[in-house]
């Protein structure tokens, strides 16, 4: 990754982190609007994801091994 990548590269914290469900955009929750439609249909991924891994470390559970990790794909348009 060059030094330009990571200029360019938008990064989001998963805890404020949104999915819209109206254009399936993924966003900061800041104002409880969608930044790409203003719809106010989102869906917060910190949730859908199970939360921060910090919160499982910190009651004691182990972090999954690489091998035990499962990626889901969402979508609206069901």
């Amino acid at each position: 990754m060059t030094a330009q990548d990571r200029i360019d590269t938008n990064l989001v914290r998963l805890q404020s982190a949104v999915l819209c469900a109206n254009c399936e955009v993924i966003s900061e929750g800041l104002n409880g609007h969608c930044a790409g439609c203003g719809s106010q249909s989102l869906l917060s991924l910190s949730r859908v994801l199970g939360g921060p891994i910090e919160a499982e470390l910190s009651i004691g559970l182990e972090a999954p091994a690489v091998s035990d990790v499962c990626v889901y794909s969402l979508s609206a348009a069901a």
